[in-house]
């Protein structure tokens, strides 16, 4: 009698495979936990159907595309106009990029006359790279070669504190 009851079980777990309905595909359908099989058991129980969450909505223009060169240039003339129509305020020069007539000693390092304040930073960080100048046991230092000795002053100088060395090189506003 053990044995048909087997048989039975059997053809039941086989019946209930069966019944999945036609309609759904196997790879799409979820496994739904029934009361009495501890196997499969996963807490919070059956789980809503997930609903795709609406996407921002993108404004369309006439020159949508996908292109990255493009984009760029898009954007540059859409800061263009809004500072033009905000009253351009971005562009008046502020004090950092006003240029300023060098000394001699400091033209002669950079390589012009007349430079802005953060370029002429850029150049002698370029020349101390160039020339391998930095202090090889502290990177932040910088090791005078003669010429850059004549414009800054001393032997060794903190490269962030190169500014105070040469204030004295911008003799007047350009």
């Amino acid at each position: 009698m053990a044995d048909v009851d087997q048989v039975n079980s059997h053809s039941d777990e086989e019946q209930s495979e069966e019944e999945v309905p036609k309609g759904k595909d196997d790879s799409e359908s979820e496994p739904e936990s029934e009361g009495g099989d501890d196997d499969d058991y996963e807490p919070g129980g059956k789980k809503a159907a997930r609903k795709p969450k609406a996407s921002p909505k993108k404004r369309k223009t006439d020159d949508d595309d996908d292109s990255d060169e493009e984009w760029g240039k898009r954007k540059k003339v859409a800061v263009a106009k809004k500072g033009a129509a905000a009253g351009g305020g971005r562009g008046k020069k502020s004090a950092f990029t006003k240029s300023f007539k060098l000394s001699p000693e400091l033209a002669d390092v950079v390589g012009s006359d007349v430079m802005p304040r953060h370029e002429v930073v850029k150049k002698l960080w370029a020349v101390i790279k160039e020339r391998e100048l930095q202090d090889p046991s502290n990177k932040q230092y910088a090791i005078c070669d003669d010429q850059l000795l004549k414009v800054i002053g001393v032997k060794r100088f903190r490269t962030f504190g190169m500014m105070k060395h040469l204030k004295d090189h911008f003799l007047e506003a350009a």
